[in-house]
């Protein structure tokens, strides 16, 4: 029989990624100091998050000594952060928000599969410019600042939500990571899905091809090389003069 949902299992892990500074795990105390800076609860909401959490695969629990510690792991930072902004936006408090976080796992990497490729082909531009629509067709302005950091939590978010190994992520990625596929999560959740300029998505069309052809194959680009690597893949599918 598997374990009574916990809608606090999210909060759980975003005070262990918040914490997970260096390669050691996280005593307890410290994630109960968490929920009470936050006032999400006490000692028996962070158990309950906690073994579920655990039981999901969201969180490792790490012998130490007599004691035992714990640490985010990366599949769990993404898929909390999404189950985190599900239960914000559709407030989906029970069982069904597991159906629902994998249902907007696969949007969101739908988007970012798009998405990435555009950013490093528009070469570190730091600002988009895109239209959002409704399902009523109502469209507004959006802009939003974007850089290499977002390619690099992108390029990570994808390679979770794909099964492919990622290498080079540290300890102190993990808060970022949280935040970025939350912060995605909630607004294709609350705005639908978002448009991109026309021009853009005919200059990444090559690209989008490319970057899928290395997805499972291309070893995991640290943040500094993000701008290299870019274009590098840029100049391969480029005609010559």
């Amino acid at each position: 029989m598997g374990m009574a949902f916990s809608k606090y299992t999210p909060h759980v892990v975003e005070c262990l990624a918040s914490n997970y500074i260096d390669y050691n795990p996280i005593p307890l105390i410290k994630v109960r100091s968490c929920f009470t800076a936050h006032r999400w609860g006490g000692v028996s909401e962070v158990y309950s998050g906690l073994k579920y959490g655990i039981e999901l695969g969201y969180i490792e629990a790490v012998p130490y000594g007599r004691l035992t510690r714990y640490k985010p792991t990366l599949i769990g930072t993404v898929k909390s952060a999404i189950m985190d902004a599900v239960m914000e936006a559709l407030g989906i408090m029970d069982g069904r928000v597991i159906d629902a976080t994998e249902r907007v796992s696969i949007i969101l990497y739908s988007n970012l599969l798009l998405d990435v490729p555009i950013l490093i082909t528009q070469r570190g531009s730091g600002r988009v410019e895109c239209a959002c629509c409704t399902e009523d067709g109502d469209c507004f302005g959006f802009k939003r600042v974007e850089g290499r950091d977002r390619v690099y939590l992108g390029m990570i978010t994808l390679k979770v939500l794909a099964g492919v190994e990622v290498r080079g992520v540290t300890p102190r990625d993990y808060w970022q990571l949280f935040s970025f596929v939350r912060e995605e999560a909630l607004f294709h959740l609350m705005h639908g899905f978002r448009g991109f300029d026309p021009e853009a998505v005919v200059r990444a069309v090559p690209f989008i091809t490319l970057f899928l052809f290395r997805f499972d194959r291309e070893l995991f680009v640290p943040r500094s090389k993000v701008k290299q690597f870019a274009m590098r893949l840029l100049r391969q599918w480029q005609p010559p003069n």
